[in-house]
């Protein structure tokens, strides 16, 4: 009986000891669960499984940058103007406009784009390209609109957004960082500009010896023609192409290969020499027309000879288009065919007095080597030729007033290409866009496109200082 009682005391105790045990695994279970107060949740790790479709935010935004090593992309909230960085795993997608498939790599900063992401663990989930926007790629031939924030592309004005994104090889830049011998890829919505990426950037040339081609003319890739001027420098277009240099006759032509930001220096006196002639024939219609070479009328019924090199021809006659462009003359024999249209109206007429030197505008060759090429209605108004200066703008004289290019003291400024002084240093003021070029030795020289209005009153610019060469 005695022995009975023992054992199920022992039993009573082992019974009580489970249930001690299971009391207290129960506790922690609840414990290692528990959330703030003592109730009972799952702990928040941070943890964000890598699945399509897990996101709590959506955003119109602009590609600014992408960094492989870091897995991350930045964008700027198109709304409000913000920047953010957001994490890409192998979860993340990314599309077209039309739903397809991208990879990573297809997607280029500058895109506007819609973007699916989680906001706290800043993970984006997919990337789609924008449908409702315009995109133009590979822009060569653009113009900066005088005093406002238009750009001319594809004979179209657009206006580019106050806070309009330009992305260069260096990062963010900024309107004025726009050259002319850049070309750029557009993105926007309806005419308005949102992001300018500047696909091939500009170095700089700089012509040595070259006294005796002072006043002729410089081509650079049969497409754009600068007067040569003293101690002048030129943004050019990065790349490998050639550059031809004339005067009274003499002529030479180069291959070069400009760098980003860097100069290139042409010694060009080895061209210099005895005067070469080429003889043109003409064949006008209408025959009643007007030519004018460098100025001065041309007898279109008998051969002319000229100087190799690039010329300034002007057609004018009563009720067509005036044709105002440049040819070069590069062989001893050949015919000129011009054909003139008819201008809208009927009526078209230019003085002979109008007719000068400086009458032939847009520094563009277009492919006119006299060899046999036909000429017709190219019409364009009077603008000497130089860099940055559109054939469809007339500078127009606010007498009296000046700009000022302020800073940083003491560095070269060049205004399309010809050397003005050091800054501080003044110029005449006179509407139109400029291509400021700013230089010092041992530093990177740099180039600003100013646009001019023709207020009555001075204006001025100080420009960031330049840095030094690494």
């Amino acid at each position: 009986m005695i022995r009975l009682q023992k054992v199920q005391a022992l039993q009573s105790i082992y019974l009580l000891l489970l249930c001690l045990g299971l009391f207290l695994l129960t506790g922690c279970a609840q414990m290692t669960g528990s959330g703030t107060g003592g109730q009972q949740g799952n702990y928040d790790t941070g943890f964000v499984p890598a699945t399509s479709g897990n996101y709590d935010s959506r955003d119109t935004a602009i590609v600014i940058s992408k960094n492989i090593e870091a897995s991350t992309i930045t964008f700027k909230n198109m709304e409000l103007g913000k920047f953010y960085t957001l994490n890409y795993d192998g979860a993340t997608a990314y599309y077209d406009k039309y739903g397809q498939a991208l990879s990573l790599e297809q997607v280029r900063v500058g895109e506007i784009v819609s973007v699916d992401f989680l906001h706290r663990a800043k993970r984006l989930d997919s990337l789609r390209l924008s449908s409702d926007v315009f995109a133009f790629d590979w822009v060569e031939h653009f113009a900066m609109e005088t005093g406002s924030r238009e750009i001319k592309l594809n004979n179209e004005i657009y206006r580019m957004a106050q806070d309009v994104i330009v992305l260069t090889e260096n990062g963010i830049g900024d309107r004025m960082d726009i050259n002319e011998a850049d070309v750029l890829r557009v993105s926007g919505h309806d005419h308005l500009i949102e992001s300018i990426v500047v696909e091939r950037g500009h170095g700089y040339l700089r012509l040595s010896n070259d006294s005796f081609f002072i006043g002729g003319f410089l081509e650079i890739d049969h497409s754009k023609i600068y007067q040569v001027s003293e101690e002048m420098l030129i943004s050019v277009p990065v790349g490998t192409y050639e550059v031809t240099i004339s005067n009274a006759g003499c002529s030479g032509t180069e291959t070069i290969t400009v760098k980003g930001n860097e100069e290139y220096e042409w010694d060009v006196s080895e061209w210099q020499g005895e005067a070469k002639y080429g003889v043109l024939v003409f064949t006008v219609s209408p025959s009643n027309a007007k030519v004018y070479i460098d100025g001065r009328r041309a007898d279109t019924d008998t051969e002319q000879e000229l100087t190799y090199g690039i010329h300034q021809m002007v057609v004018v006659a009563e009720g067509y288009q005036t044709i105002s462009k440049y040819i070069r003359v590069s062989e001893e024999y050949s015919n000129m065919n011009i054909t003139m249209e008819w201008g809208s109206g009927g009526s078209n007429t230019t003085s002979e007095n109008a007719v000068s030197e400086n009458n032939v505008s847009g520094n563009n060759v277009s492919g006119n080597t006299v060899s046999g090429n036909t000429v017709s209605g190219n019409t364009s108004s009077g603008n000497t030729a130089s860099q940055g200066t559109p054939s469809d703008r007339t500078p127009v004289s606010a007498s009296g007033y000046k700009v000022t290019i302020e800073g940083p003291e003491g560095v070269e400024v060049y205004k399309d290409g010809t050397y003005i002084g050091l800054a501080p240093v003044s110029f005449p003021k006179e509407e139109g866009s400029y291509i400021i070029i700013l230089r010092k030795n041992g530093c990177q020289t740099r180039s600003y496109t100013i646009t001019v209005d023709d207020s009555a009153k001075d204006i001025s610019y100080s420009f960031s200082a330049l840095l030094p060469i690494n």
